[in-house]
């Protein structure tokens, strides 16, 4: 009939499987696949009720997830095995494009058989179960779109992977990490760059306050640039001690002070210099005063240092005696406290009366009050007992010798009326008493002893208190009594009673004819008895009892042993504590026992209740008939049994028990072995801890077990438990019938089967296990390799490790496997699982009809497939592998290069370690993958993937329809992207990549540069190292970024951060919309902001520096001159706060600064003036004096000497003058004078000559 599938979805094992055509699926949405040539389109879904039903509608066999589709729509499914097979192959075929073989046409599955393929047209779908891949292959010149929709868009794509190679898919987590190292690495140059706004610069938004560096530490501010010092403008006039001052309020103070400065510098320098030299001389002074104070400063230091110490030590030490003696305080009232309770306590002690310790006072010394001592233990009374007695035990001695004394009166009263009997009595006899109070009253009968009697003829009683009352009797001890005839009591208190009897020992008693009584306490009442031992009796006629306490009872009995028993008749106990009860029996053994007649019981506690039974052992026991127990602590319970091993046991007629601990339960048994036990009837156990239950069964390897009839159980730990079976290996085991285990660990259950290999398991009938380890449980099977196993009828496993399950199948390899129908695996580790199949080769699989897998660990899947190449897999029909570690996958594939793999049909891997996937695929390079239909990938190591794929050069990646990877280690990411450039990557339709190390993402992205990077659409990186990130970003200069939309890195090194941002000038940096550098070395920081000018920087919105190396600080500042520094503009300046007091020349000074600048010069002044002042007295005084000098008259012509006075005044100060005149000679003149003005004079004195 017509069997007719779809695929249903199946939600419990979230897969399509396939299902009746009437089946419906509970997950929405379906499988599509291309329409094929005939116009067909399969909606595909399959459930696990599709499997069901194809086993339902007679598809037999294991359902292993094989469905394939290839060229015209269909499907295939296949199976591992199963009665109806299709073409030989074993399976169910529908569809268009499945071949005979049950594989579709141009599609082989992997290295498993756990897949399932889909074909329609040029498109294919595999899922390969045991790898867990999917794999999606297209063919053609469309097939290079996979769609997923709904009726509202898309479909969301989960459980995805992070993607590793270039041509994996990315999940989100991907995007999102990389959206977080871009926004972070974003974050961080902006962070760098604009770090003044942390470090350096921050603007208030409402007050419109800048702060420098208001966040972080430093004292100093310094704004030299790479040119030297800059001029910092728009400074308003400082107001506060630490504000900036500028130019202005220094040129106000240089111009108030300037002229005073010159007119005293003019007036005064001479006179300073005298006072700079008095001032110098005052210092000096100074310095000394001052080394003189330090001096004493130090000492007094010093002194009050050590003083401090000092009273600081005082201060610890008295401290800590303080506590010392708070601590003693507390210590003393404690054994003060202790002392009184200790001597309240010794006050109601008992004790010595003095050191001698000889005797104790109660009450204490010199008490005369008697004191009541109570509660007294009774005390020890005996000779030396030296304990005092309480009054219960005086109490007690008072009543007993009340009682004694009341006695003692009654004798003594009786005595004396006997007495008084006795004296009127006349002694008639011929006999003679010489003892005291002596009496003989017998013919020739004395009576020497005191006190004594002899009352029979010829009797004689000679020792005091002594009775010889019997005919011929005599009793020489003390209180003896001798009353029979020819009797004689010679022991101290003896009786003796019987004819002729003799009672020697003290308190002995003969009462028994001829009996003899020799042992102290001893009893001798049998005829003819002894009785020698102390503490003896002999009783039985003949008796004897020599042993102490000892007892014989029986007639002819001898009790020699101390404290032993003979009460049979002949019996003879001469052990310790023995017991002879049984006539004729003997126990010579220390407490044993002989009960039986004739028993004999010689071992120590033996006992020997049988007849004829013999104990000879230690606490050993006969209790059968004729039995014999001679091991220590054994048992013989047979009749005619022999227990002779220690702890031993035979209980079995006729039965023998040798070894230690041993047991003979059966009739006939034989337990020599140690622990060894033989139950079963002529059973025989002979190891040690053997044990033989089975009729006529031996065991005699140790621990050995030989349960089944005339079963032989030689090896230790055996167990034979089958009839007529034989374990003689160690820790065999026989439980079939005629089986035979001789192999250590060897099992063989089935009938005439034979295990003789270690460890081997032989359970089929008549199967045979020779190998170690080795099972055979096939009829007829051999298994002869070491773990081997034989499982097919007439299978054959003679490998080590080999297995053969198939019916005749041979697996001669070493851990081979042979599971067809007269297959054979003869390379080690070899499988053969398809009908005639052989593996051949070492680690070599066939599977599959006539497969050959000829190559070390090949692998050969599919009718017909051979794997001739080492590590080869050739899956599919016809499919060849003959290249090393090759793989064919396919029909009509190959794989000729070492380490190749093809899959596809006419799949083609030639290049060593190639990989070639799609129909027509090529992969001709050494480590080149061609995956996609007509895909090429000639270069070495390259990768093609896509339809028409071509990767060309080596170590390339060519991945989308179209795409082109020409250029060494370069990548091409993308429909008709392009990368030629070495170690280049083209990512994005239509995106370039020539330069060198160049990397180009997004659609027309261009990276020509290189090792430039184009990010973006439309994004292009021409300038070497450069970069362009964001839509229509450019970065054109040498090592340039270009980050945001429309960016625009220009200049050599230049960066450009935000929309719209352009950096022009070399080495310059632009961040925020719209930001321009265009300077060389320019920053420009803030939206619109602006930075022109060479080593020029602007922070702030809209700010701008335009001179060469200026700064702009803050929203809307200008810095148009050149080195200067603004934070401000005009009109709109700005306070500097929180400035430092300068310390170098170039440094900044603040108000604080410039207000101590002023104070200091205004007191210099007021110093100057005093100065001025003092001088100018001098000065007017000096004119006076000069004038009044010059007012004395000379001397007149003719005359010689002029003496003359003078005076003068100048501005109020008066001055005298006295002089003279000389005329030497007509032509010579001299003249002196001295002038007086205040508390200085004026003195001059002149010569001239005149001709």
């Amino acid at each position: 009939m017509n069997k007719i599938f779809k695929t249903v979805w199946c939600e419990k094992a979230r897969t399509w499987v396939a299902a009746s055509e009437h089946a419906v699926g509970r997950k929405g949405g379906t499988s599509s696949v291309v329409e094929s040539a005939f116009g067909l389109k399969k909606v595909l879904k399959l459930s696990l009720l599709g499997a069901a039903s194809l086993v339902a509608m007679g598809v037999a066999g294991p359902f292993a997830g094989e469905a394939m589709a290839a060229n015209n729509t269909g499907l295939c499914l296949t199976y591992n095995g199963g009665s109806n097979n299709v073409a030989g192959s074993g399976g169910l075929i529908t569809g268009n494009g499945c071949n005979s073989a049950g594989w579709i046409d141009g599609m082989v599955a992997g290295s498993s058989t756990n897949w399932m393929g889909m074909t329609a047209d040029d498109t294919q779908i595999v899922l390969n179960g045991s790898s867990g891949n999917i794999y999606f292959r297209t063919g053609g010149v469309n097939g290079n779109v996979l769609t997923m929709s709904n009726a509202t868009g898309g479909v969301l794509l989960s459980g995805l992977a992070a993607g590793v190679n270039s041509t994996d898919a990315v999940n989100m987590s991907q995007l999102t990490s990389l959206s977080t190292s871009t926004a972070t690495s974003i974050a961080s140059i902006s962070t760098s760059l604009l770090s003044v706004g942390v470090g350096v610069v921050t603007q208030n938004s409402s007050t419109g306050e800048i702060d420098v560096g208001a966040n972080t530490p430093g004292t100093t501010v310094n704004f030299a640039g790479g040119q030297g010092a800059r001029t910092l403008t728009g400074v308003a006039a400082g107001v506060n001690d630490t504000d900036a001052v500028n130019v202005a309020q220094l040129t106000s103070l240089s111009t108030a002070s300037s002229a005073l400065v010159t007119s005293l510098s003019t007036v005064t320098s001479a006179r300073l210099s005298t006072a700079d030299s008095g001032i110098a001389s005052l210092s000096t002074s100074l310095v000394s005063t001052a080394s003189d104070l330090t001096s004493l400063s130090t000492a007094t230091s010093a002194g009050l240092s050590t003083a401090d110490s000092g009273i600081a030590s005082l201060s610890t030490s008295l401290l800590g005696t303080a506590d010392d003696v708070t601590s003693l305080s507390t210590s003393l009232s404690t054994v003060n406290a202790n002392l009184d309770s200790l001597q309240t306590s010794m006050g109601n002690a008992v004790s010595y009366d003095d050191s001698s310790k000889s005797t104790i006072t109660l009450g204490g010394m010199g008490a005369t009050t008697p004191v009541l001592l109570t509660n007294v233990a009774a005390g020890t009374i005996s000779a030396t007992s030296t304990d005092a007695v309480n009054g219960s035990q005086l109490y007690t001695l008072q009543q007993n010798f009340a009682q004694q004394y009341d006695l003692l009166t009654s004798q003594v009263s009786s005595l004396s009326t006997s007495v008084s009997d006795l004296q009127g009595s006349v002694a008639a006899s011929a006999g003679t008493a010489s003892g005291d109070n002596s009496t003989a009253s017998g013919n020739n009968a004395t009576a020497s002893g005191t006190n004594s009697t002899a009352t029979g003829d010829n009797s004689s009683a000679t020792g005091d208190n002594s009775t010889a009352s019997g005919t011929n009797s005599t009793a020489t001890g003390e209180n003896s009594t001798a009353t029979g005839t020819d009797s004689a009591a010679s022991g101290n208190n003896s009786t003796a009673n019987g004819a002729n009897s003799t009672a020697s020992g003290d308190n002995s008693t003969a009462s028994g004819t001829n009996s003899t009584a020799t042992g102290d306490n001893s009893t001798a009442s049998g005829t003819n008895s002894t009785a020698t031992g102390e503490n003896s009796t002999a009783t039985g006629t003949d008796s004897a009892a020599s042993g102490n306490n000892s007892t014989a009872n029986g007639a002819n009995s001898t009790a020699s042993g101390d404290n032993s028993t003979a009460s049979g008749t002949n019996s003879t106990a001469t052990g310790e504590n023995s017991t002879a009860t049984g006539t004729d029996s003997a126990a010579s053994g220390n407490n044993s026992t002989a009960n039986g007649a004739n028993s004999t019981a010689s071992g120590d506690n033996s006992t020997a209740s049988g007849t004829n039974s013999t104990a000879t052992g230690d606490n050993s026991t006969a209790s059968g008939t004729d039995s014999a127990a001679s091991g220590n602590n054994s048992t013989a319970n047979g009749a005619n049994s022999t227990a002779s091993g220690d702890n031993s046991t035979a209980s079995g007629t006729n039965s023998t028990a040798t070894g230690d601990n041993s047991t003979a339960s059966g009739t006939n048994s034989t337990a020599t072995g140690d622990n060894s036990t033989a139950s079963g009837t002529n059973s025989t156990a002979t190891g040690e801890n053997s044990t033989a239950t089975g009729t006529d069964s031996a065991a005699s390897g140790n621990n050995s077990t030989a349960n089944g009839a005339n079963s032989t159980a030689s090896g230790d730990n055996s167990t034979a438990s089958g009839t007529n079976s034989t374990a003689t290996g160690e820790n065999s085991t026989a439980t079939g019938t005629d089986s035979a285990a001789s192999g250590n660990n060897s099992t063989a259950n089935g009938a005439n089967s034979t295990a003789s290999g270690d460890n081997s398991t032989a359970s089929g009938t008549n199967s045979t296990a020779t190998g170690e380890n080795s099972t055979a449980t096939g009829t007829d099977s051999a298994a002869s390799g070491n773990n081997s196993t034989a499982n097919g009828a007439n299978s054959t496993a003679s490998g080590d490790n080999s297995t053969a399950s198939g019916t005749n199948s041979t697996a001669t390899g070493e851990n081979s496997t042979a599971t067809g129908t007269d297959s054979a695996a003869s390379g080690n580790n070899s499988t053969a699982n398809g009908a005639n199949s052989t593996a051949s080769g070492t680690g070599s699989t066939a599977t599959g009809e006539n497969a050959a897998a000829t190559g070390d660990s090949s692998t050969a899947m599919g009718n017909n497939a051979s794997a001739s190449g080492t590590d080869s897999t050739a899956n599919g029909a016809n499919a060849t592998a003959s290249g090393d570690n090759s793989t064919a996958n396919g029909a009509n594939s190959t794989a000729s290069g070492t380490g190749t793999t093809a899959t596809g049909e006419n799949a083609a891997a030639t290049g060593d370690s190639s990989t070639a996937t799609g129909n027509n695929a090529s992969a001709s390079g050494t480590d080149s993958t061609a995956n996609g239909a007509n895909s090429t990938a000639s270069g070495t190591g390259s990768t093609a993937t896509g339809e028409n794929a071509a990767a060309t050069g080596d170590s390339s990646t060519a991945m989308g329809n179209n795409a082109s990877a020409s250029g060494t280690d370069s990548t091409a990411n993308g429909a008709n992207a392009t990368a030629s450039g070495e170690n280049s990557t083209a990512n994005g339709a239509n995106s370039t990549a020539s330069g060198t190390g160049t990397t180009a993402t997004g659609e027309n992205a261009a990276a020509t540069g290189d090792s430039s990077t184009a990010t973006g659409n439309n994004a292009s990186a021409s300038g070497t190292s450069s970069t362009a990130n964001g839509a229509n970003a450019t970065a054109s200069g040498t090592s340039s970024t270009a980050n945001g939309a429309n960016a625009s890195a220009t200049g050599d090194s230049s960066t450009a951060l935000g929309g719209n941002a352009v950096a022009s000038g070399t080495d310059s940096t632009a961040t925020g919309v719209g930001a321009v550098a265009s300077g060389t070395n320019s920053s420009a920081y803030g939206a619109s902001s602006s930075a022109t000018g060479s080593g020029s920087v602007a922070i702030g919105q809209g700010a701008v520096a335009s001179g060469s190396n200026s700064v702009a600080l803050g929203t809307g500042s200008v810095a148009s001159e050149a080195n200067t520094v603004s934070v401000g503009s005009a009109g709109n300046e700005r306070r500097i706060t929180n400035v430092a007091a300068g310390v170098n020349a170039t440094d900044a000074v603040n108000v604080g600064q410039l207000n101590s600048a002023v104070s200091g010069i205004q007191n210099q002044m007021t110093g100057m003036q005093g100065q001025i002042d003092s001088l100018a007295r001098d000065a007017y005084s000096g004119i006076a004096a000069a004038t009044a000098l010059t007012m004395i008259p000379d001397v007149d012509p003719g005359k010689t000497l002029a003496v003359g006075v003078g005076t003068a005044n100048f501005k109020g100060y008066q001055a005298s003058a006295l002089g003279a005149t000389a005329r030497i000679t007509q032509n010579l003149k001299v003249k002196a004078g001295v002038s007086y003005s205040g508390s200085n004079y004026v003195w001059g004195a002149g010569a001239s000559y005149q001709w």
